[in-house]
């Protein structure tokens, strides 16, 4: 069993502060429609029906971008972003 904590203070007419186990959060907007930030930096927004329990969540922090995969060009195999020659035939990289 999970040991869960949470308190919720409001701040003002549309804001409010979270504080949990893993930091805290804050929140605002009106009834039907919230921006939230958690404690680790993501981004959700809420949009509902006030009243019914209908909701939708959605996180908006947009991605960290991936970085491409390197490829030894002579004999395909990855190759490490900080590398400069091929570790399994020797060649240098592109």
């Amino acid at each position: 069993m999970a040991l869960r904590f949470r308190k919720s203070k409001k701040l003002g007419k549309y804001g409010r502060i979270n504080l949990s186990k893993s930091g805290v959060g804050f929140s605002f907007g009106v009834p039907g429609f919230r921006i939230g930030i958690s404690p680790k930096g993501k981004v959700r927004r809420t949009v509902g029906i006030p009243g019914t329990g209908i909701y939708d969540v959605e996180e908006v922090t947009p991605s960290k971008p991936k970085k491409a995969n390197r490829v030894c060009h002579k004999c395909n195999r990855k190759a490490g972003q900080r590398d400069s020659f091929c570790r399994y035939c020797g060649v240098k990289l592109q």
